[in-house]
């Protein structure tokens, strides 16, 4: 697996770029300084990207009341953390799995929704992390979409085998390509963290492992409430959650998810 793991790094690192002005969004977003007038001012030089965010920020996903039918529209509705969180999701779209992935392509877009959703929805409920929460959620098996979108050969490889070893080899093939794709996103360190960590929390940096611990528990009961990320379906979840908050993240996820379908 080492000699995978380099040989996949190295091909990582000649990837198609992602969108030049996705990248500047990105690097936009991890600058503190930078302003919703900002973001909308480099999502328009770009039609296609304006396109992209349009529909995603429509998806049932964010909950808006109506449609949004312009990037003004979409900056002044969303707010900074959902239009951030768009932004992410814009990323995502670029990562499509070939039509022989399309199945597991979609059941990890659903299980990384659903993990975005109920991280949401624990942060809510514990009064932190709830600018991070989402996008943690949502960004967490970047390793494992990249994986799926760039080398299929491989991802079938991980499928065939649902060996411990076998399964262990590919968390840290996951885990590094995740690290490298979010450096050259320029994402925040602590969406990198849960990215890294979010199979082993206790490992994260101490100022990021709160969020990483929440991030590993919404992985979790997202298995739990039927949505496994492909070769995880075996997963079972030791998540205390008390039965109110599980029956508000069903509903959520049921509202969200039956809407998307429809």
């Amino acid at each position: 697996m080492d000699d995978r793991l380099g040989c996949l790094m190295d091909k990582v690192n000649r990837m198609k770029p992602l969108n030049p002005v996705l990248l500047e969004l990105l690097a936009a977003l991890k600058n503190s300084s930078s302003r919703v007038a900002d973001l909308e001012a480099i999502i328009e030089t770009d039609a296609n990207t304006s396109a992209t965010i349009l529909k995603i920020a429509n998806s049932p996903f964010y909950g808006l009341s109506r449609q949004i039918r312009s990037i003004q529209e979409a900056c002044v509705l969303l707010g900074y953390n959902q239009l951030r969180n768009v932004i992410y999701a814009s990323a995502l779209d670029q990562l499509k799995p070939n039509e022989a992935m399309q199945n597991w392509g979609h059941g990890l877009m659903l299980h990384t929704q659903a993990t975005a959703i109920i991280a949401r929805t624990l942060a809510q409920q514990n009064g932190t992390h709830e600018a991070d929460s989402y996008a943690s959620g949502l960004l967490h098996a970047l390793g494992k979409q990249v994986v799926l979108a760039e080398f299929p050969e491989e991802f079938a490889a991980y499928m065939d085998d649902q060996s411990k070893e076998h399964q262990r080899g590919f968390e840290k093939l996951f885990s590094s390509i995740g690290q490298m794709v979010a450096n050259n996103w320029h994402l925040p360190p602590q969406l990198n963290a849960a990215i890294r960590f979010h199979r082993n929390p206790n490992s994260a940096p101490s100022e990021y492992q709160s969020l990483v611990c929440l991030v590993c528990q919404s992985n979790r009961l997202a298995v739990e409430f039927g949505y496994p990320s492909p070769g995880e379906s075996g997963a079972t979840s030791h998540e205390t959650v008390d039965d109110p908050l599980k029956e508000e993240i069903k509903t959520q996820l049921d509202r969200v998810f039956s809407t998307h379908e429809g």
